[in-house]
């Protein structure tokens, strides 16, 4: 059990304010006590600890529900296969030093079978099982497994897997994603653009796009039936690079709960319209725009068409983004925080964290700015300290 913490002299990132000159103490695996420093001196109890923070910031810990960067882990190059439990184990401390303290490992299934076969000597299956035998207790983050399920391109046995995972509820997010050229996030004109400077000819470059159009795809009652499964385990279901209204509904009408990563402000409007949680990249908020010129999620913040984030490939622009929507106005930084924290933890169904509320999971990161830069000076998850940084400025004191 950990021991009880205060932490004093912060400024606390409230679900709606900030709290100056405040001091928070964790008891156990909870945040037990909110208030003024001077009201909770002393709380801590002999044998606890008292740290002051000297102004910092304590935020909840941020919630990342979609993190492409475990199979690059894995495989940084092809061919270069590392151990799937060294993987996970030395991404779970750059997470956490980077805030995040719940992740959900988002990992492709029947999305370039062929491309993934001859990159790593590792499958899917073997991917899912190594994170779920370190999640249950190895691991400093709260870490969940998000299936991505490609529509275009699958055989029975992707299907077989996919409704076989569901239902062990090994994983905790399902995800249908199309990739299919001509429409998403690859346009035919930018598909077609990037062939030619890979140096195709026209008539090459129209060959591919045809062949990766012509694909089979799952039919509307295969999607049906993964989606009633999911459902049916309790299994938060999202759409992904909606791109028109008409396809909002489509996942609307599979029980879809969370549009992630909308590529345009009409299908974005539409889906937060619908009831739908919408989520955007934190990456395309800290470096201003979209790779590809598709929705900028931070003008979309703005006009209320995106509620969340998460990280997509970099994590650590979960933090950033955040601190960078609040500098610049967009919000207030105790609703900016909100996107990285409560928001898409209520998406997912994680009730007992994302907001510094007593009762709730002592999970939360202290933040100093230097300059204009947010740095993570502590994480913590579940009551216990999984990094620390700057340990000469940290101040922890035995009562």
């Amino acid at each position: 059990m950990p021991p009880r913490r205060l932490l004093t002299n912060a400024t606390l990132v409230l679900p709606d304010r900030l709290l100056t000159n405040a001091a928070l103490l964790i008891d156990g695996e909870q945040i037990a006590e909110i208030g003024p420093a001077e009201a909770l001196e002393g709380r801590q109890g002999a044998g606890g600890e008292r740290c002051d923070l000297g102004g910092a910031h304590v935020l909840p810990g941020l919630v990342d529900l979609h993190t492409d960067t475990l199979e690059k882990e894995i495989t940084p190059r092809p061919a270069a296969d590392f151990p799937i439990d060294v993987a996970v184990h030395e991404l779970d401390r750059k997470l956490v030093a980077c805030g995040i303290t719940t992740v959900f490992h988002s990992l492709h299934f029947g999305y370039q079978e062929a491309e993934w076969s001859n990159r790593s000597r590792y499958s899917r299956r073997d991917v899912v099982a190594g994170v779920r035998a370190l999640a249950s207790g190895h691991l400093l983050a709260r870490t969940h497994v998000h299936l991505r399920y490609e529509v275009v391109g699958n055989g029975p046995a992707s299907l077989g897997l996919v409704k076989e995972m569901l239902d062990a509820r090994n994983v905790e997010l399902l995800s249908f994603m199309d990739h299919t050229p001509g429409q998403g996030q690859y346009t035919r004109e930018r598909f077609l653009a990037q062939r030619l400077r890979e140096g195709m000819t026209p008539d090459q470059a129209e060959a591919v796009l045809t062949e990766k159009r012509s694909r089979p795809r799952l039919s509307a009652a295969e999607m049906r039936e993964v989606a009633d499964l999911a459902r049916e385990r309790g299994i938060p279901i999202a759409s992904h690079d909606d791109d028109t209204v008409e396809k909002v509904d489509e996942m609307r009408a599979l029980g879809v709960s969370i549009c992630e990563f909308p590529i345009t402000l009409e299908a974005a409007r539409h889906a937060n319209r619908s009831g739908l949680c919408v989520l955007g990249g934190a990456s395309n908020v800290l470096r201003g725009g979209s790779l590809t010129g598709n929705l900028n999620v931070r003008d979309a913040i703005a006009g209320g068409a995106v509620a969340g984030l998460c990280s997509d490939y970099y994590p650590p622009a979960m933090l950033h983004a955040v601190f960078k929507l609040a500098r610049e106005e967009v919000l207030p930084l105790w609703a900016a925080v909100a996107t990285a924290t409560r928001i898409p933890a209520e998406a997912a169904g994680l009730s007992g964290i994302g907001a510094l509320i007593p009762g709730r999971g002592a999970d939360l990161i202290v933040v100093r700015l230097r300059g204009e830069t947010p740095v993570v000076e502590q994480t913590f998850v579940r009551g216990e300290r999984v990094h620390a940084a700057g340990r000469e400025r940290l101040g922890a004191q035995a009562a």
